[in-house]
């Protein structure tokens, strides 16, 4: 059915009348991305720097509800319209009403996604850029899509296929003649926890006097993920070998899938855990650790745009493809012929690409990150 109504939309999008096109004539942008969170935080220092080229539209962010609280990271002076449940058919209709009465001078899909193609071609834009043509796949990255433009005089779209999902926003800039990314992430470095939000982490770990470890054991599919147990072992092994603090993290809903972990370290006072709904708690938790371990997930993206180290476990997906480009840390990945997959299916359940990854190894990662990390504080502060 999306399918459908994004072919009809295109079809009356490309017939409409095309016009010369110059950022003067735009006072008003309308921005898509209802994506994953690692998606969308891919997305945030393009959206910046999109904010920046327009100096005096009004911008419009439909997004999912639950990351709407991260544009207060960057301050991009938004009209932030956040969507609940937006993969649900309700969520979709939600965002189709919202859309509705917008009527931006541009709108942009920033990510191929059937959503975002879908709102951007009903938008009822004069200029329609970015990925347009919708996807039905978990994993775009691996395909080839074009970054299109609609309304405006016929040119090439920028492809994008087999590169580095950081990229792919600034595709849809280059359509629109933005080409130096320039620094659009020095908002992120400069971001600081409100007072609240630290009231909020009330007993977990922080400060310089109780440095702590933040491990992520969850992903959005489960072949990305590293086994809990192994975890588990990995967790041991630090509190044996460091002196830091361990915090589990996830999202609320995960919160029953960590019980394994809660049960294995019941007494150990070096160990917390904080399943949390806030996506800016989870921010701030992160933003104060000495290192993030975890699966190629939304946090590690997260983590990477606030400068924390990082311990990266992939898989599936090889860090060339979805690791974060300006992230500090290293990426463990053992190639297997069947790597990278569709994430759907795994023909090697019993010995996958994700278990092959030692807690040894990973250990051994976070020991030398960790050591980094204390030369790099040593210097900035000398």
């Amino acid at each position: 059915m999306l399918r459908v109504l994004i072919a009809w939309l295109r079809w009356r999008a490309r017939h409409a009348q095309k016009s010369s096109f110059s950022p003067g004539m735009v006072r008003s942008v309308a921005i898509f991305e209802l994506t994953r969170l690692g998606d969308f935080v891919t997305v945030l220092p393009a959206l910046r720097k999109l904010r920046q080229q327009f100096p005096g539209a009004l911008f419009h962010l439909v997004v999912d509800a639950k990351h709407a609280p991260l544009l207060s990271m960057c301050e991009p002076d938004m009209n932030v319209m956040g969507i609940a449940s937006p993969w649900s058919v309700l969520g979709l209709l939600r965002a189709l009403s919202t859309v509705r009465g917008l009527h931006p001078d541009l709108a942009c899909s920033m990510s191929p996604s059937s959503r975002n193609a879908a709102l951007a071609l009903a938008s009822g834009s004069r200029f329609i850029a970015g990925y347009l043509a919708g996807t039905g796949t978990l994993t775009p990255f691996l395909g080839v899509t074009p970054a299109e433009m609609i309304g405006f005089p016929e040119q090439g779209p920028a492809m994008f296929g087999r590169e580095n999902i950081q990229g792919r926003a600034w595709k849809v800039l280059q359509t629109l003649g933005i080409h130096e990314p320039g620094d659009a992430g020095d908002a992120f470095r400069k971001w600081a926890p409100s007072g609240d939000l630290r009231r909020k982490l009330g007993g977990t770990p922080g400060g310089e006097e109780t440095p702590y470890i933040v491990i992520h054991p969850f992903s959005g599919w489960k072949y990305r993920s590293w086994p809990l147990k192994s975890f588990r072992i990995l967790a041991q092994m630090i509190l044996r070998e460091f002196p830091h603090r361990i915090v589990f993290v996830c999202h609320v809903s995960e919160k029953e899938a960590l019980e394994p972990l809660v049960t294995a370290f019941r007494g150990e006072d070096r160990v917390r855990f904080l399943p949390s709904a806030d996506i800016l708690t989870t921010a701030a938790l992160l933003r104060d650790a000495r290192l993030f371990i975890g699966n190629d997930s939304g946090p590690l993206h997260l983590a990477a745009l606030l400068e924390v180290p990082l311990v990266g476990l992939f898989g599936p997906a090889s860090p060339e493809l979805t690791a974060p480009l300006s992230a500090r840390g290293r990426f463990l990945y053992n190639e297997v012929a069947c790597s990278p997959c569709s994430q759907t299916v795994c023909i090697m359940p019993g010995n996958s690409c994700m278990m092959r990854i030692t807690p040894e190894e990973v250990q051994s990662a976070a020991k030398e990150e960790l050591e980094s990390a204390y030369k790099h504080r040593g210097a900035v502060n000398e």
